[in-house]
């Protein structure tokens, strides 16, 4: 996640956290308890979008150094026996990120990952 996409989910989550405490406040009147909870819903989207979209942009990035990873092995087949010999190797690391990047995007559309 990078500095920026932190630094506005860490306001995004204390303004939240801020709202919360404010609804527990028996003595607001039915229209303040109505903006704070459709403020809440607001951050709660936002915070769900940063989170979404980092979580797709790890997956694209997983997906494009696996991608990469699969063509070196290629090349190490074609190379010397000394070489070729551990494409069995690197294959069974990059079948392994492929399937972390396939399970994550699963999670995501069923709604296990992410929010």
């Amino acid at each position: 996640m990078n500095t920026e996409a932190l630094n506005t989910l860490k306001q995004v989550r204390a303004a939240a956290k801020n709202v919360t405490l404010q609804l527990t406040d028996n003595s607001l009147k039915k229209d303040e308890r109505n903006l704070l909870e459709a403020t809440l819903i607001q951050l709660n989207d936002i915070d769900d979008t940063i989170v979404n979209e980092v979580l797709q942009n790890m997956i694209d990035k997983i997906n494009s150094s696996n991608t990469q990873l699969k063509q070196l092995i290629i090349k190490m087949k074609a190379s010397s026996d000394k070489i070729a010999q551990f494409s069995k190797t690197i294959k069974a690391v990059s079948d392994t990120v492929g399937l972390l990047a396939s399970l994550m995007k699963m999670a995501i559309a069923g709604g296990i990952l992410g929010v």
